[in-house]
């Protein structure tokens, strides 16, 4: 009975230190990441305060991913040799020197090249672009690359894969990528269909994977379509009923970006990346970068981020662009939690002059995320930014728009998810006319919204409201 005692102390004691030399280990590797210092608190805390539970969030949502890459050299290299377009002397553009600056930054952030020659045209309503993208589909020819965060079996779901379906049928070669945890609720019989009537599918960083379960917090949340390497589409409307009809009390605003021209090779080498990661194969055959002309008039350059490689590319891109407004900087947002860089961004634009005016929306489909918005607002008001609530329903646009000259439309949010850990891909569209478009249609929206303008009022409201933003506040860096 003594020796059963006391193995069972050995035991547990040994529980004790092998958990202590786990917890350790788990700070000694938060701290050596040098990533956010608020973030790097915030999860030391939770290993040293949530015993256990800690420690297993830090495994699921901690771990860094900045040091790893999604290709090998030879697949790189495979890529970047098949888009055979000539390089753009970006000193010689019509475009200003601040412009020509962040071409350049992004290029050497992720090799982001400059297209020039694109035509562009912008939706604020899902019915429009969706028609758009099926009319596409039916007439696509050899290819159709397809990738979604959220691909949901409703009425809209089945609609766009009635028309993949047909177009296998057609001969057409159809791959579809979604994100395994934006599509968690859709039955797999639904993509099991799919892949039964010929359409290649893939899932990203599947949950329930023995090597990359421990990455639930890295998402591909990019909305990417490309058809025969002449046509894609960017923007932030996943494929889902709510982008046509709304969902149930909350209609849904969105913006996407339908391009045909050059740049269409950027969205290929997008969805190549990705693809490549999840089916070991390279897509570089010149069928899907095929030599395209110009078709228009408007230069887009396509920029990618994710938790990979040395840069926040997108993060820094915003931080560049508000950095260099003269005018005005128009933000919209379904989910505004910034870094402190990108506060302190647009504080210093709102001092100096700029009208910087930033638009998120009074009920969301995440009210964490609502609080944690609203935790911002006193640090906008104060430096002299207005802010609008947007009102009659949930706004998902992503935009930005400058001095009539330069837009930015993509998947990510301006918060701490997507500037750090989502696989993003925006596109910056310079141009007067399309920024005279969406900053119109930011004017548009400005009527359908509340502008806290006085600091005051905003301070005063209720008490439970100023602790749940603070707590939220405080685990932003995190969610």
């Amino acid at each position: 009975m003594l020796l059963q005692l006391q193995i069972s102390v050995w035991f547990v004691n040994a529980l004790y230190i092998i958990y202590a030399v786990l917890v350790l280990s788990s700070i000694l590797v938060v701290i050596s990441e040098t990533r956010n210092a608020a973030k790097s608190l915030a999860w030391i805390l939770a290993l040293i305060f949530l015993p256990g539970l800690g420690l297993l969030l830090y495994l699921l949502f901690g771990q860094s991913m900045r040091h790893e890459t999604l290709l090998s050299q030879s697949n790189r290299e495979k890529l970047f040799n098949s888009n055979k377009l000539p390089d753009v002397d970006i000193d010689a553009l019509a475009l200003s020197e601040n412009n020509k600056q962040l071409i350049k930054m992004c290029n050497k952030l992720d090799a982001s090249r400059f297209y020039p020659g694109n035509d562009v045209h912008v939706y604020v309503r899902g019915q429009e672009k969706f028609d758009d993208l099926l009319f596409d589909i039916r007439n696509a020819q050899k290819f159709i690359h397809i990738q979604y965060f959220i691909f949901r079996d409703d009425d809209l779901g089945r609609r766009v894969c009635d028309a993949l379906i047909e177009a296998v049928e057609r001969g057409v070669e159809v791959r579809l990528l979604y994100d395994d945890m934006g599509c968690f609720t859709v039955d797999r019989r639904f993509f099991k269909n799919m892949e039964k009537h010929g359409i290649e599918v893939r899932a990203f960083m599947r949950i329930f994977h023995l090597r990359r379960s421990w990455r639930l917090n890295y998402r591909n949340h990019r909305k990417i379509v490309v058809i025969d390497g002449l046509v894609g589409y960017i923007g932030g409307m996943n494929v889902a009923d709510r982008y046509v009809n709304g969902d149930k009390d909350l209609s849904w605003r969105d913006t996407h970006m339908r391009i045909a021209g050059p740049v269409v090779h950027g969205l290929q080498m997008s969805f190549s990346v990705d693809w490549c990661y999840e089916s070991h194969n390279v897509l570089s055959d010149e069928k899907y970068f095929p030599q395209l002309m110009s078709t228009g008039d408007t230069g887009v350059q396509i920029i990618l981020s994710g938790p990979t490689g040395p840069w926040n590319s997108i993060a820094m891109m915003c931080e560049k662009i508000v950095s260099m407004a003269h005018d005005y900087v128009y933000i919209q947002t379904p989910y505004f939690l910034p870094t402190d860089s990108l506060v302190y961004a647009l504080q210093v634009a709102a001092l100096s002059g700029v009208d910087v005016r930033i638009m998120i929306p009074q009920r969301t489909d995440l009210e964490v995320m609502r609080w944690g918005s609203f935790s911002y607002i006193s640090q906008m008001l104060t430096a002299g930014v207005k802010v609008y609530l947007y009102q009659p329903g949930m706004l998902h646009a992503k935009t930005i728009v400058v001095d009539d000259e330069l837009v930015s439309i993509g998947s990510a949010n301006f918060d701490f998810r997507s500037f750090e850990h989502n696989f993003e891909t925006n596109a910056l569209v310079y141009g007067r006319e399309q920024a005279l478009r969406v900053k119109e249609d930011f004017m548009v929206d400005v009527s359908n919204c509340v502008l806290i303008d006085n600091i005051d009022l905003w301070r005063q409201r209720p008490l439970r409201h100023k602790i749940y933003e603070s707590v939220v506040r405080l685990v932003s860096p995190v969610l």
